[in-house]
Order: structure tokens, then sequence, then C-alpha cells
């Protein structure tokens, strides 16, 4: 069995549908499509062009090939009968001596399940994809990961490549970006709260990044606390970076973190979104009859702070009535300014639209970090002397 040190990295690709018409050629040129060359575009960005990883392609016919391995031409998809089975499968990969790798499958999901008898625990960055469009996004978000920079405008819609294009795929292509461009703006949102490094992968147990909070000093040192409240809930531990108030440093088990990357921006944006209904009730308040009594003669510069510091506040309960949900909350009462009950309004308004935030990862995007992740302990593996097809 390997080590931690000799763990292999495996990206596993589909084969495609368009195929060369050659009757024999490298199983690494035998497919021709535009999905397929996608796939081995995020296989190489994954494997610094095979430097670091080994990429393998799942043929339905072949099973596991080399991109060496000679094939004739076939016409065959995953599913049909004759089709390579998963017996066949864990049989090759016990001969490839890749049983124990870390296995990363690019394509569709009847090739992802193809692949699970031999790795339970492989990464699928495509998992849970609406249609090709979704797909290719994807798998541009692996080779080219600026172009869902914040600064980045969203895509164009292309246009039919023939005059012969299906209809569906265009409504599939327009629908993609649609997703792409709301993507982008949501993922622009959360920016603004919390980011995150590149994942390292130090060995299969333990991983770490850096996480940096934007925004003022206040704002940053409020939402790192919070942060630190919400890693119990994913098993991470959070470290402060001594060279920088506004940045921890992040580490756990590799999934764990993952998940815990994916979901603390979505938590913060929830919470502040929460902690905002909380400072428009104070806002109402302000400039209701029922005010006046309270705010009659008070400096402007003395309002502001009283509502900044209603804001504040505001957030710190609405993180810990997600962390720990009382089964009732008092209400506000009427005749007292919102500074002196700040509790009861936002612990009443966390109380109403409270979610867990223990499940707030997504699926996707923490298969993507994963995928994505720089794996410190994976050096690359010989080629077998000999592959028997």
């Amino acid at each position: 069995m390997s080590t931690h040190t000799d763990l292999q990295r495996v990206i596993i690709v589909s084969c495609g549908g368009r195929k060369s018409p050659e009757p024999l050629v490298p199983a690494g040129e035998r497919y021709t499509g535009s999905y397929h060359a996608a796939l081995r575009r995020a296989a190489d960005a994954l494997t610094n062009g095979g430097r670091t990883g080994r990429i393998l392609i799942l043929s339905s016919l072949h099973g596991l090939l080399e991109l060496s391995d000679p094939i004739a031409h076939y016409d065959m998809r995953m599913g049909d009968k004759g089709t390579v089975s998963r017996e066949q499968l864990f049989q090759q990969a016990a001969s490839l001596g890749i049983l124990d790798a870390d296995v990363t499958v690019l394509g569709p999901r009847a090739y992802v399940e193809a692949c699970q008898d031999a790795w339970p625990g492989l990464a699928a960055p495509l998992a849970g994809a609406r249609g090709i469009g979704d797909q290719l996004a994807r798998l541009a978000d692996i080779y080219d990961p600026g172009r869902r920079s914040p600064t980045s405008r969203p895509a164009t819609c292309p246009a039919p490549t023939t005059p012969t294009a299906s209809i569906i795929e265009e409504i599939e292509r327009r629908a993609a970006v649609r997703q792409d461009a709301e993507a982008q703006r949501h993922a622009h949102r959360r920016a603004r709260y919390a980011t995150h490094t590149q994942l390292v992968i130090e060995n299969p147990a333990l991983a770490h990044s850096s996480l940096t909070f934007p925004g003022d000093r206040a704002k940053s040192a409020e939402r790192a606390r919070a942060a630190h409240r919400f890693a119990a809930l994913y098993r991470v531990q959070l470290h402060p970076r001594p060279d920088d108030s506004r940045r921890l440093t992040a580490r756990g088990a590799p999934r764990h973190l993952a998940r815990f990357l994916s979901a603390l921006p979505r938590v913060l944006d929830r919470a502040e979104v929460l902690a905002s209904e909380a400072a428009r009730l104070y806002g109402r308040w302000e400039r209701h009859s029922a005010g006046r009594p309270h705010i009659a003669g008070m400096a402007p510069s003395q309002r502001r702070a009283h509502r900044r510091d209603f804001r504040g506040a505001a957030f710190r309960v609405v993180i810990g009535i997600l962390i720990s949900r009382p089964d009732t909350v008092a209400p506000a009462q009427s005749g007292i300014p919102p500074w002196d009950q700040v509790y009861a309004l936002a612990a009443g308004i966390a109380h109403h639209y409270w979610f867990d935030p223990a499940g707030e990862a997504d699926a996707d995007e923490t298969a993507r970090i994963l995928a994505a992740a720089e794996r410190c302990h994976i050096v690359g593996a010989a080629v077998p002397p000999h592959r028997v097809l």
C-alpha cells in the first residue's frame, strides 16, 4: 500500500463521441470533440501538463487507457451492451497500481459512477451540473480560473457554430450564460465578506488555506470572530496570522476544510442580510413618531454612532442565534429605544429566518476546491513497464 509520501494523483477523463477516422491512433489523439478537449485542458491544468499527476482516459469499450495506448475506431457509449464493467475497471486499476491513488474523474455521471467501486472517495467536479453548458463552465473554472474574477464582465452569448446547430443546444448555451452571470454576481457579493487562497493538501489527513476578510477593520474583525465560531461546525481549526489581522490560517482534513471554505462566505452573506433587516427596523423606528422623543436634541454624530453600534451588535446577535438557536425569543417592547434592546430585535429576526450554518457548503464548489488543490504529498508515478488492454 502507498504511503502519504508516494500517493499518486490521477485524473481520469471520459472518452468522447466524436473520434478521429484513422484506423489506429493513440488514445490521446482518438477523441476530437470540443467537450473532450475541454476535459483534457482541465486535466492538464490539474496536473501541470502531466508533470505532477497522471492522466488516463476512460473508454466505454477499453476501460482505462494511457494517452499513448493505440486503439482502433469504435462507436459505443458508456452503459451500452458490451461496455467495460465495474469489475474490469477495478482489475485494471489494480494492474496499474492506482487503487489507493488520489483520483479525480472528469466526465458525465455514467463515467463517475463506473469508477466509484474502485475509488469510493473520488472527486467529481462536474457532479450535479445542469447540462453540457454548465459542465463546460465548470471545466473553464479549472483551466481558466481568472475568468470568474469579480472584475470580469459577464460573457456574451455564443452564436451557433453552424447553421444547423441544434435549437436545444443553443437554449442550453444561453441558459448557461445566464447561470454563469448570476453565479458571478453572487460570488462577487460573497467575496466582500470572505475569500480564501488555494487549498493546500499536506497529506490525506491535513490541509490548509488562508482566509481574508475584506472591508474596514471593525467589520473584518467581526467576521473573523464569526468564522472562529462557525469553524467548529465543520471540524476546522482557525489560527490568527501575526503579520495580518485581517487574515486567518485554516487547517483541517481536506474535505472538511473544502466544505468550510465553500460555506463560510455563504453563511456570512446570509448573516449580513439578517443583520441588515434588523438595521432597517431601526431606521423605520427612527423615522416613526415613537422615536422622536428619544432622538430629540440628539446630535447627528451621536445618532450615526447609535446606528453604527446597533448594526454591529445586531450582527453579533445573529451569529449567536445561528450557532445555538433558542426555543423562543422574547419580543421587543414598545417605548424602549432599539439600542437598549438589540438582542430582542435581532434575535427575533434571526430566530424567524434561522438556517443551519453547518449545511451551507455547496457540494459542487467543494468538489472544485478539492480538484484544484495543490497536493504537497503527491509525486508523479512511473508508468508500469507492461500494459495489457
